[in-house]
């Protein structure tokens, strides 16, 4: 069975925060990851991406773009046939509601870029991503 999500990376205008939700859930519970969930039959990742966003945190996404689509091993037990799409935005950084997905901060980038955390969810990738964004977005380059 083939499992689709979207992870959606939203920025500040200012582009110095990225709202996290800290999970209530499993995976990753009592972790900050990006918001996010399962995609609809019939449904795009972005059309996911803008659903998602707004039962979540009632923010409408206006530009989302997706970064990548990640497809894990099928030998892996995990996350057989599992497909992740990274998509991103700015928005206008607002107060959103705690819900039963979890309690909603905009953290601050550097926060995000701390590899080293264990309070991130994931292998670390949540860097990752502001990085390949912020180097797309010519925000500031990690890359050479």
């Amino acid at each position: 069975m083939n499992k689709n999500y979207v992870v959606i990376m939203l920025f500040n205008k200012s582009n110095d925060k990225v709202l996290l939700v800290k999970r209530n859930k499993k995976p990753y519970k009592n972790c900050w990851n990006g918001i996010g969930g399962k995609i609809e039959e019939n449904e795009t990742p972005l059309e996911a991406a803008k659903r998602e966003c707004m039962e979540e945190t009632n923010i409408i996404l206006t530009n989302p773009k997706l970064l990548v689509t990640y497809i894990y091993p099928e030998s892996n037990i995990m996350n057989s046939n599992t497909k992740l799409n990274v998509i991103y935005d700015f928005v206008h950084e607002v107060t959103v509601t705690d819900n039963e997905e979890g309690h909603y901060e905009w953290k601050s980038i550097d926060f995000v870029m701390n590899i080293d955390s264990k309070e991130i969810a994931g292998l670390s990738n949540l860097n990752q991503f502001v990085k390949e964004i912020f180097d797309l977005e010519n925000i500031k380059k990690f890359y050479e």
